[in-house]
This record gives C-alpha cells, structure tokens and sequence, in this order.
C-alpha cells in the first residue's frame, strides 16, 4: 500500500510540475514596444577616413511603463526576452540637396548601456538627398541586460565622405519585440 502511496505522489508531483511550466508559457505575452525618439544634434563635418563619432546622446526611457502601458500586470522584472526589431534615422532638420545621408559612409548607430553594446549599421553611401534610412539589425541579440538600465547611450558614427556644410538633426526610432511572463 505505502509504495502505491509513494508511487501515486511522484506521478502527481510530475503532472503539477509540467501543469504548472505549461501554465507560465501560456501567460507569456509578445508585445511591440517603440521608444521615444532620440534627436542627436549633428555639427558640420570636414571629409575623414576614418570612422567619427556624429555625436552622442544619454536618454532615459521608462521602460517599466510602456511594458505595463501594452501588458497589463507585467513590468521590467518580467521580461523573458527583449529584441530590437527595427532602427531608424531621419533627418528632422538641416537637410538640402547638399546635406543628407549621402554625404556619409558605413553609417552606425551604437547603442550603450549596463555595460554592454549593440550594433546596427547601413552599408555603404545612400542616395543623394536621402534622408531616411533603415540600419539593418541584428534581431536574434537579446538586449534585455542593455535595455534594463536606467539609461542608454546612442551614438550615431560614419566616415564623412563629402563635407557636411550644414548642422543637422538626426531622429532614431527603435521598435523592439518584447517577450514578458512569470
């Protein structure tokens, strides 16, 4: 009878062990989150060979709010996954048929933060006046550890391959798939 007992109790335990890991992937939620824009403020560039950096931002976003914002009940302690789906930059300001994107080459755009970095770039030159460019994106990079702190560092980088004359405002525009659960 007690080994019956002993038996009945380990096959329960299992069942309400794989009830209860199905029951907290069933209340996983995926959800689409942009951020705030970040402006950086670009100053005339003379030609350089080599990689600059445009400029750099610090930017606080809380992340906290927008989770609880699309996902009711769940905050930034419940984040299981968080990756960057899209970045964009358009220039907001100081544009002209002489000063755009084209002027630059291998165009990055870094983001920084808890001590770690992410990396998303656009090859080559953009066409002449372009002012909008989509940086291509590494979307299987977990960035829950870089995003999880209280602020971030973007840093827009390229070679200047024909001078900017002009000061421009740059806008980036990130959109992250976000997996939260228990």
């Amino acid at each position: 009878m007690k080994k019956k007992l002993l038996a009945l109790l380990i096959i329960g335990s299992a069942v309400v062990g794989t009830s209860c890991k199905k029951l907290e992937k069933a209340t996983d939620q995926n959800i689409t989150l942009t951020t705030a824009d970040v402006t950086l403020n670009v100053a005339s560039q003379g030609v350089s060979a080599q990689e600059v950096t445009l400029n750099s931002v610090v930017a606080t976003a809380d992340l906290d709010a927008l989770i609880k914002q699309k996902a009711s009940g769940f905050g930034l302690k419940n984040i299981k996954s968080l990756k960057i789906k899209t970045l964009t930059a358009e220039i907001t300001a100081g544009s002209d048929a002489t000063n755009s994107f084209s002027n630059l080459q291998g165009i990055s755009a870094v983001l920084e933060g808890a001590g770690k970095t992410f990396t998303a770039s656009y090859a080559g030159t953009p066409a002449a006046q372009t002012t909008k460019i989509n940086l291509t994106v590494d979307s299987s990079v977990d960035l829950k550890d870089i995003l999880s702190s209280a602020s971030l560092k973007y840093s827009l980088k390229s070679k200047v391959v024909t001078a900017l004359t002009k000061n421009l405002t740059v806008k980036l525009v990130a959109t992250y798939d976000v997996v939260v659960g228990l």
